[in-house]
């Protein structure tokens, strides 16, 4: 009998100290949000921050000089060569500009969310060689299941240990970062 009862009373003193332990801290806005390859879906991820109540700042050529106020930082890849060339930036270009965000992100101790909404249309090579480049410095990825199909971002996730989060649709993602930034 005696055991029992230290069994509830350890019990009810682990259920209390769960229970006052802080949840999973939210990420801080204003978010920086960019594109990695110069695609449509930044400007989509933009729109989704908005609805969710996600104060943010959208620039989708944004340097260094962007991240100056931003508590954490989106970067949504997809390529395109049509979106990269209307910029006047090509390839190597992009690649420079995205890994000196996520090094500065990091230094400053930035969070980055990687995002990869376009699905199955927005994978090939260099978007491939962009996700690869991003989830080596995210803390959380949201991502369109077609876009998954083959597992490439389950496997990125796994090794670089970011949070992933799955969803059928673009517009789910907006319901994503709302939680993520605990609105």
């Amino acid at each position: 009998m005696r055991n029992a009862g230290t069994v509830l009373l350890l019990s009810t003193l682990l259920v209390g100290v769960l229970a006052a332990a802080p949840a999973m801290a939210a990420l801080e806005a204003p978010a920086l949000i960019t594109s990695a390859g110069q695609s449509p879906g930044a400007l989509m991820v933009r729109v989704l921050a908005d609805q969710a109540g996600v104060a943010n700042v959208y620039d989708a050529t944004a340097g260094l000089d962007q991240l100056a106020g931003a508590k954490s930082l989106i970067i949504v890849v997809g390529a395109s060569m049509k979106g990269l060339g209307a910029a006047g930036i090509d390839v190597d270009q992009e690649f420079a500009r995205i890994e000196s965000l996520l090094v500065e992100a990091t230094s400053r101790g930035i969070p980055v969310v990687a995002m990869h909404v376009e699905g199955a249309p927005r994978r090939g090579s260099t978007s491939d060689d962009l996700s690869v480049l991003v989830l080596e410095y995210a803390d959380h990825a949201i991502v369109r299941a077609d876009g998954n199909e083959d597992g490439f971002f389950t496997r990125l996730a796994e090794e670089h240990d970011v949070t992933l989060q799955l969803v059928e649709r673009t517009a789910e993602a907006g319901a994503v970062l709302k939680t993520l930034y605990g609105n």
